[in-house]
């Protein structure tokens, strides 16, 4: 019987839709008692570079749990991008808010992690675990990646990844892997020991610790790599090991070199000088195209690119990856020689003042030459924000050596934010022969977004900081 209105009008009523809720449950031949021997032997120091576990096969697929999970996700509303210093992809929220009755595939997927999966982690593993299990879905498209980490963070314990990608994965064609890394005597990571490739219905562990270092190869094609991902808890707390900041040798600016001929004649002039700084002081930042001599500017990528034995790869790669000119070649190289010469010297020091208005006299200084190619990047930590206090108010020269334009989603931007912040503060996009100058506040730090597969030939970065420049309050 319809209730009714007090006008007397029947009341129409919303019908139910009936979701039937169809269990997922664990291969059962990781359930055997034999099994429980065969996991404690992931422990083991023998399984390096630290415990991990692949399980094919994971899910029990006779009702085609798998399809149902991987068409849901496919089709989730949720998905949003996600990018930062370490990573690109897509993800969701937290599926601990998925809708039942819109998505029950993945319902009965995050009440299977919830239950029977952490259940079955805790009796193999002999790991108390507590109610706490995060997950998430993940998508990496073409150039998406996640570079070097540790997961370390409060009480994660276990790492967990379940794969819901096409069958017979290509690694080679699609990248996507996920690497495991050796480590060092300071738990810094170093090589890559281990790499398994994204297999459908695979699930993925590894316990979480000081070294748990590994990345998401980058994406080379346009399959997607979906996953199902997050965390098991237990009320074990390690704290990380916080790196140290990359050492560059800092200096006071001393001898002088003229700067004509290297220069663009321009940028020497005070009329330039005056209409730059103008410019400066409204926005704190700017960019100089033709800013050296077209001909250094040349003689320069044609040395560095020429002589690539002059570099180091630098790492750790839990925090960056470049090439930087070693300062014992520098010497060899003629042209590249010379403008480092200018770059430290007290008249460019007096030229950075001019164009921007920023009293740099007495400030400590330093130079560095990066080679920016595929595979490069450097990120961000809280030691990073904790020497941005130290260094005060700062101006970076950024010059740009390239021999082409660089293809707009390569990444290889140098890209500043604040503190605790995720806005972008500034983007700077490589450009032939041009000079972005930026001041920053105590706290304003900047990183190198990871250089895709859309990189094509390398470019030189001639950086040049003042820290501690004097400020004028108006």
């Amino acid at each position: 019987m319809k209730r009714k209105t007090k006008d007397g009008v029947e009341k129409k009523t919303k019908k139910r839709k009936c979701v039937v809720m169809e269990p997922i449950h664990i291969n059962p031949k990781y359930l055997e008692e034999t099994y429980e021997a065969k996991f404690k032997k992931g422990f083991d120091k023998t399984n390096g570079p630290f415990p991990h576990w692949q399980l094919r096969n994971f899910v029990e697929n006779s009702g085609n749990a798998v399809e149902k999970v991987e068409e849901e996700l496919q089709n989730l509303e949720d998905w949003q991008r996600k990018e930062n210093d370490l990573y690109s992809l897509y993800q969701t929220n937290d599926l601990k808010s998925i809708n039942p009755t819109a998505h029950p595939a993945i319902f009965s997927f995050r009440q299977f992690l919830y239950t029977e999966v952490k259940d079955w982690l805790q009796k193999v593993s002999g790991v108390e675990l507590t109610e706490q299990v995060d997950c998430n879905g993940s998508c990496y498209a073409r150039t998406d990646s996640l570079l070097p980490h540790n997961d370390l963070i409060e009480t994660r314990r276990f790492a967990f990844v379940y794969y819901v990608t096409e069958a017979n994965w290509n690694s080679e064609a699609n990248g996507g892997d996920l690497q495991l890394f050796n480590h060092d005597k300071n738990l810094q990571p170093t090589t890559v020991a281990a790499q398994f490739a994204p297999l459908r219905n695979s699930l993925i562990l590894f316990e979480v610790s000081q070294t748990s270092w590994h990345r998401v190869a980058e994406m080379i094609s346009e399959e997607p790599r979906l996953s199902i991902n997050g965390w098991f808890h237990s009320t074990r707390r390690i704290e990380p090991k916080k790196p140290t900041v990359e050492n560059i040798q800092r200096f006071l600016p001393e001898n002088k070199v003229k700067l004509g001929g290297v220069i663009s004649k321009q940028f020497l002039s005070k009329e330039r000088q005056n209409e730059v700084q103008e410019t400066f002081s409204d926005n704190s930042e700017l960019n100089l195209s033709g800013f050296l001599v077209k001909s250094i500017h040349d003689k320069i990528y044609s040395e560095l690119i020429s002589n690539p034995s002059c570099f180091k790869i630098v790492g750790p790669v839990s925090k960056r990856h470049v090439a930087r000119l070693k300062d014992s070649e520098s010497s060899n190289l003629k042209t590249t020689n010379r403008i480092i010469e200018c770059l430290k010297s007290t008249n460019f020091a007096r030229l950075a003042a001019k164009l921007t208005g920023v009293t740099v006299a007495g400030s400590q200084t330093s130079v560095k030459v990066s080679r920016v190619e595929h595979g490069t990047y450097w990120v961000l930590g809280d030691e990073d924000a904790e020497q941005s206090a130290t260094d005060g108010y700062c101006l970076d020269v950024h010059l740009f050596v390239q021999k082409t334009a660089w293809e707009d989603e390569a990444g290889g931007e140098l890209i500043y934010i604040a503190e605790e912040e995720t806005e972008e503060l500034l983007r700077i996009s490589p450009s032939p022969n041009a000079a972005s100058i930026v001041f920053r506040e105590p706290g304003v730090i900047s990183f190198l977004k990871y250089a895709n597969c859309k990189s094509s030939e390398p470019f030189f970065l001639l950086t040049v900081s003042f820290y501690n420049v004097k400020v004028v309050d108006e």
